[in-house]
């Protein structure tokens, strides 16, 4: 069986990739961002309902992102909070 130490570096290691992975949805977010307004601005003078769907459905998965930055942060937290109870 492994000790508390190594049970608490385990969960801190696991945390520590969470927060790598929270760093890259960070980056997507902002991509999303950007692709988000260079399609608004190209296609502002079209009469086609297609870009407006796109941009909706960019914005959607953006909210998803932002809904799984919520869940990781939510997750590590409680991690932490085992951690220091053990």
């Amino acid at each position: 069986m492994a000790s508390t130490a190594e049970i608490k570096s385990q969960i801190q290691g696991a945390i520590e990739q969470v927060q790598e992975a929270m760093g890259a949805i960070g980056g997507a977010q902002s991509q999303t961002d950007n692709a988000i307004g260079v399609g608004t601005a190209a296609t502002q003078d079209t009469g086609s309902s297609m870009p407006g769907e796109a941009l909706s459905q960019w914005q959607q998965a953006k909210e998803k992102l932002e809904e799984a930055l919520a869940l990781y942060q939510g997750g590590s937290d409680t991690f932490e909070q085992y951690a220091n109870s053990i």
